[in-house]
């Protein structure tokens, strides 16, 4: 049996530690990049949906005053907390119990506060089923970043 045969340093053929370290930290980097895209996509997705939330809650907010016309009276000045989903005494009940769903609903809700001013007229005002007004509610909502965020929809339509 023949005696393998040993080539010279610059014949083999393999990679050199150097050309392993350069690949391991290119392979570093992608990862990096790729684990902080992930992070910001599921911060963003986050936020998104405490967005629909607001939004759908005025929504919903619009649909059931118009469902029940007769709450338009008691919705000046109104405010509306997750701590305290039923409302103050003074809350209607279709209201409240519209509120209780709204926070069941979306967990993120954290307040609501509605204004109603007369339309064409100047200053806010109490609206009634008989003379139109548009509604100006702010939802806020928990932050995917921590803290609050304020959403202000003005809603009209022909209470």
């Amino acid at each position: 049996m023949k005696p393998a045969r040993v080539l010279p340093p610059r014949l083999q053929r393999g990679l050199t530690l150097l050309e392993v370290l350069v690949a391991m930290l290119l392979f570093l980097a992608a990862a990096s990049g790729l684990v902080l895209l992930i992070n910001q996509s599921y911060i963003a997705d986050a936020q998104a949906l405490r967005s629909f939330a607001a939004t759908t809650t005025a929504q919903s907010l619009l649909a059931t005053v118009e469902g029940n016309p007769s709450v338009l009276g008691s919705l000046d000045g109104l405010s509306l907390s997750a701590s305290n989903p039923g409302g103050g005494s003074g809350t209607p009940t279709a209201i409240a119990d519209w509120w209780t769903g709204q926070v069941a609903a979306y967990p993120d809700l954290l307040s609501l506060a509605v204004t109603t001013y007369p339309s064409g007229g100047t200053g806010h005002g109490t609206c009634s089923a008989g003379s139109p007004c548009q509604l100006s509610a702010v939802v806020t909502v928990r932050s995917a970043f921590g803290g609050s965020i304020q959403h202000t929809f003005i809603l009209q339509d022909g209470f």
